[in-house]
């Protein structure tokens, strides 16, 4: 492992965020090529998918996702194959980050499926699929379109990229990870 296989940039996070984090959050998106938004907020979790017309969220679909609101908001992730934007804030405001890949530099990558909760669509609509699993009645929706037929033959995945360095003495380990798809994806 000769070099870093990630880039890495901190990116401004101006006063805009704060009137408009959906508009900011949609300019970020486009100006690094990313689709999908995961956020956790005090009051929950927040799927979304940036579309040519902006940013559309789980609120108006699963019963137990709140709106977009920074103030309530923890963190969000904005993500997609090209990287991800991570976004947080701590004592000091609002931070954000970049992190893409370095070309030609696979063997310091692993991918990594997580098998996401919902084995049973409740329902489809405006691209996102309300989905359901266990005795509990665990709900979200997710900002894909996954059919009954899908799920029989893949569980619903969401797709983490590891990078791996080494240290002074040559020890590798995962120095950082990020996001990168929901699958099956269309």
């Amino acid at each position: 492992m000769t070099k870093t296989p990630y880039q890495l940039a901190n990116i401004p996070v101006d006063g805009d965020f704060i009137t408009g984090p959906a508009n900011w959050i949609v300019a970020q998106a486009r100006k690094f090529g990313l689709r999908y938004l995961l956020a956790h907020a005090d009051d929950g979790v927040i799927w979304g998918r940036i579309d040519g017309d902006g940013l559309h969220t789980s609120h108006g679909i699963a019963p137990a996702s709140p709106p977009l609101r920074t103030a309530t908001l923890q963190q969000a992730r904005i993500f997609g194959p090209p990287g991800e934007v991570l976004l947080w804030r701590d004592d000091d405001g609002w931070r954000a980050r970049l992190v893409a890949d370095v070309s030609d530099n696979d063997d310091d990558i692993l991918g990594e499926d997580h098998i996401l909760s919902g084995n049973t669509v409740e329902t489809v609509k405006d691209g996102f699929t309300l989905l359901h699993e266990g005795a509990q009645g665990m709900r979200h929706a997710v900002p894909i379109v996954i059919t009954a037929e899908q799920l029989k033959h893949h569980q619903l995945r969401l797709r983490v990229r590891h990078y791996i360095t080494e240290n002074e003495d040559g020890e590798a380990s995962i120095t950082l990870s990020r996001l990168v798809q929901l699958l099956p994806e269309a």
